[in-house]
């Protein structure tokens, strides 16, 4: 059964498959390969070709939920504010920019993606939660919400096998940088509830427009595409 690459779960499926193979098999050490095109494509690089199009699609998804929620709360007081919003991922040694993430290597452009997927993973799983207790939120963002995490969680496992059976690090310790707004999420006060969403929200769309930017540069990489 041939499955459409523009329904969500499909992407899902097929990464979440892609990444089942590379943990079954070393496949830097496997000859396997699928002709496509009269072209043979390991698993890893099938891995990245899916993981570089679905975070694509998600950094779209996201800059799309950022503009449909400022909209729909444009007149809670100070909810654009024009004082940056200190994100929990500032930290990170990562790259800034698609400048940055060409000059990097392709080890640490993909540990940097890690980083910033496993950082989400409580954070998204707070927001998903909250969200609905805000008064008037919109269905479709609550689903947009949810449909963004599931499609989240299959990067975050397909970038994690990567590590794994690439750089052989599964062992290795994380640390995830702390999250702390939970309890502005949990607020009494509404306003305050939905700046937090409407800043958390920004965060994941810098966030994944920088995860997008690795994972694509690291597909050219792989594929050996040029002019990428």
């Amino acid at each position: 059964m041939q499955l459409s690459l523009t329904q969500p779960s499909s992407w899902i499926l097929l990464l979440l498959l892609m990444t089942n193979l590379l943990l079954w098999k070393n496949a830097a050490s496997v000859p396997m390969c699928a002709m496509r095109n009269a072209r043979c494509f390991t698993f890893f690089e099938d891995t990245f070709e899916l993981a570089g199009s679905l975070s694509h699609n998600i950094s779209i998804e996201v800059s799309e939920l950022f503009t449909e929620f400022e909209k729909h709360y444009s007149k809670v007081p100070g909810l654009r504010d024009k004082s940056p919003t200190r994100c929990h991922t500032s930290f990170l040694p990562t790259p800034e920019n698609k400048e940055q993430a060409r000059h990097t290597h392709y080890e640490a452009l993909l540990k940097s993606g890690e980083m910033i997927l496993d950082a989400w993973e409580s954070p998204l799983d707070d927001l998903v939660s909250e969200l609905s207790t805000i008064k008037n939120v919109p269905d479709k963002i609550i689903s947009k919400v949810t449909d963004i995490k599931k499609k989240i969680d299959a990067v975050q496992k397909g970038v994690n096998s990567l590590m794994s059976t690439m750089l052989q690090n599964g062992d290795e310790e994380k640390k995830n940088p702390a999250w702390s707004r939970l309890p502005l999420l949990q607020s009494d006060n509404e306003d305050t509830r939905i700046r937090s969403s409407y800043g958390m929200i920004s965060c994941l769309d810098n966030d994944f427009k920088k995860v997008d930017i690795y994972l694509n540069v690291l597909k050219c990489y792989m594929l050996k595409i040029d002019n990428c």
